[in-house]
C-alpha cells in the first residue's frame, strides 16, 4: 500500500511539531522549509489536520501551529485512516466492470487495507520521534531558532 503525499505530508507535520519540546507555536512556512516542500502544499496538510483535531493554530504575532493533543495520543494508524479513507483499494463503482456484483476482490482489498490501517494503530507518534529521528529534529529545531 502506498500512501498519498497529502498522508505523508501530515505525517511530516505532527513528527515535526512534536519535537517541538516548550510547545511553542511554529509556522507553516517555517515546517515547508524544513522538508523543502511548498508552503502552499503544508498550508493544505495543515488545514486538513486541523479540521481531524490532530493540531491547533495560534493566532497573533508569535503564533504557528502546535499539536492539540500529546504525541503519545497520536495513532499513526489513525492518522492515517483520517487523511486517506478507508474501503478507498477499489472502486467498483467506476467501471464498466463485468464483475461487478459477484467479484470478491474489493472484499479481500479492504480487508487487507484494515489490517494495514490496524497494524499502524498500534504506533503512536511519540514512538517515532525517538533514537536518530529525535536526534535529526532536534538539529532541525535548533536550526530554526
Amino acid at each position: 500500500m502506498r500512501l498519498s503525499l497529502y498522508t505523508d505530508y501530515s505525517l511530516r507535520l505532527l513528527v515535526y511539531l512534536a519535537g517541538v519540546r516548550d510547545g511553542k507555536p511554529v509556522s507553516v512556512a517555517s515546517i515547508a522549509r524544513k522538508y523543502a516542500v511548498s508552503t502552499h502544499h503544508m498550508h493544505k496538510v495543515a488545514q486538513g489536520l486541523r479540521k481531524f483535531g490532530y493540531i491547533e493554530s495560534v493566532s497573533g504575532r508569535s503564533g504557528g501551529l502546535r499539536l492539540a493533543r500529546p504525541p503519545e495520543a497520536l495513532s499513526i494508524g489513525d492518522v492515517v485512516e483520517a487523511m486517506e479513507g478507508s474501503g478507498q483499494m477499489a472502486d467498483c463503482g467506476r467501471g464498466p466492470c463485468v464483475l461487478h456484483g459477484a467479484c470478491l476482490l474489493k472484499g479481500v482489498l479492504d480487508r487487507a487495507e484494515r489490517a494495514f490501517i490496524d497494524g499502524l494503530k498500534k504506533y503512536s507518534v511519540a514512538d517515532v520521534i525517538r533514537g536518530p529521528t529525535l536526534v535529526r529534529l532536534e538539529n532541525l529545531l535548533r536550526e530554526a531558532a
